[in-house]
């Protein structure tokens, strides 16, 4: 059982007995890991300020193959959570893309480009505030990272590429648009023209604010796919919405 070393974003911390926590972690090299911090609510010298939530660390820890939990020896910050709580807005918000990651990962799967994305909203949720439309920007990379992104550019039926101006009928069930031959005989929900095409242009990473009509439409496709094909309650997402 060799000591690991591994960076690492903190998504949850919560008392265990006196003085220890367990924390979920997600690490750089291994995934999401859930460890526990012997006397972490006690030891200055170890885990000072260190095992909250949204913070960038390194550490140090022991993991058996037969165990489910590892133990944290030794924990130091490299990039804190500062800024993140200055206003409820902001710790909704990182909740949101926290909670999001650890629902839809499993325990051990590495997946680096999760790890970069994650850090960078989190960086940016600290430097700026977020809109709906990057709350919807951000959430398709996570999807993109995770490989959950809906097909927003062919029929998911007929495999056609689809021009922009029939990007109008979006199959949540199928996880993405149909052509107008398609949709007679999928079921469907129609929006209208420059939608679909905008979703698009965030998939690609193109940045824009949208206006008002365009991000309701695009919270309704995205909440649509979500509810349906990845079957998870988000607790932070009620509330966030109704702070943007």
């Amino acid at each position: 059982m060799p000591l690991q070393k591994d960076e690492a974003i903190v998504l949850t911390k919560k008392a265990y007995g006196e003085s220890d926590r367990i924390v979920r972690l997600f690490t750089l090299s291994g995934g999401k890991i859930t460890a526990i911090a012997k006397g972490g609510s006690k030891s200055q010298k170890r885990f000072m300020n260190t095992l909250e939530p949204f913070n960038h660390i390194r550490i140090e820890y022991f993991k058996k193959q037969t165990k489910t939990m590892a133990r944290i020896e030794n924990a130091d910050i490299i990039e804190s959570n500062s800024g993140i709580e200055l206003n409820l807005k902001r710790i909704c918000t990182a909740s949101f893309f926290v909670e999001f990651a650890d629902k839809l990962t499993k325990e051990g799967e590495r997946n680096i480009e999760l790890f970069n994305g994650l850090k960078g909203i989190l960086d940016d949720v600290k430097n700026i505030e977020f809109t709906s439309s990057d709350i919807v920007f951000y959430l398709l990379r996570i999807l993109g990272c995770l490989g959950f992104m809906p097909n927003f550019n062919t029929c998911v039926q007929c495999g056609r590429d689809v021009p922009d101006e029939d990007k109008v009928f979006f199959s949540r069930e199928r996880g993405g648009i149909l052509c107008p031959v398609c949709s007679q005989a999928i079921p469907f929900k129609s929006y209208p023209r420059g939608i679909i095409r905008g979703l698009s242009s965030f998939v690609r990473g193109d940045r824009c604010n949208g206006d008002l009509d365009f991000l309701t439409y695009a919270q309704d496709i995205m909440e649509g796919f979500i509810s349906f094909h990845l079957d998870v309650e988000i607790k932070s997402y009620k509330l966030l919405k109704n702070l943007i």
